[in-house]
């Protein structure tokens, strides 16, 4: 199952995502898994861009895990980008229910 974390400030702004976990085999094998490779694009490109931005405040990778934090006081320009990914990530939970499970992490901040 794909976790995908929101990760929020108290006020509900957005403060990075995280990312871990596979999409089930069912849907197709590591490298041909159009949900994963779907989740990974929209979740890579929003991080890679933070990162060309150089917004980070943190970033973990590791195979099958991303976390991303912005930058204190740099979130608030970010707001609609991040946004935009849980909307996608929503619409796909709406395709594959059981494969994608979204929560929301708050933090102070």
């Amino acid at each position: 199952m794909i976790h995908c974390i929101f990760i929020k400030h108290i006020g509900g702004n957005f403060a990075g995502i995280q990312i871990e976990g596979h999409s089930p085999s069912s849907l197709g094998s590591k490298g041909e898994n159009l949900l994963c490779a779907g989740v990974s694009t929209l979740v890579q490109s929003v991080h890679t861009f933070l990162a060309t931005k150089k917004v980070l405040q943190m970033e973990v990778k590791q195979d099958g895990v991303l976390r991303f934090l912005i930058r204190t006081g740099e979130e608030d320009r970010f707001q609609e980008l991040l946004q935009m990914v849980e909307l996608g990530m929503t619409n796909l939970k709406t395709q594959y229910p059981t494969a994608i499970s979204l929560k929301t992490e708050i933090i102070k901040g």
